[in-house]
């Protein structure tokens, strides 16, 4: 099966995706990634990661819970709402974001140290 999307993240974000802490992405707005496509997850444009896309769920910013936060790999709603806001400044509360829920099905490095000696092989007109 070949990857059809990709999936950008911050490199702070790369350990707790590769250790499982993190199994999901809040991305802000109606996103659409169809079930069981397989997706690269990449840092700085390099792929760390492929994964099969669970799930999509759609919510306002208000209806997010401390059980959404913690998929997402952070401690509480607040610090979600704080790194939220840190990617895309300003985010009200009757916002849509989009829980993208993940499973890694192939990690591409061990850690983010690797990810600056990966070659981006990834031919960006595939996506």
């Amino acid at each position: 099966m070949r990857p059809q999307e990709k999936i950008n993240f911050d490199k702070e974000y790369v350990e707790p995706i590769l250790s499982g802490k993190k199994k999901t992405t809040i991305r802000k707005g109606i996103k659409s990634y169809p079930v069981g496509r397989v997706v690269y997850l990449l840092a700085d444009n390099k792929p760390f990661a492929k994964a099969v896309v669970k799930k999509v769920v759609v919510k306002r910013v208000y209806e997010l819970t401390e059980d959404d936060a913690k998929i997402d790999g952070f401690d509480s709603v607040n610090n979600l709402l704080e790194a939220l806001k840190k990617i895309y400044g300003s985010i009200n509360e009757n916002e849509f974001v989009s829980i993208v829920y993940f499973e890694i099905i192939d990690k591409l490095v061990e850690s983010v140290n690797e990810i600056e000696n990966i070659q981006n092989n990834l031919n960006t007109e595939q996506f």
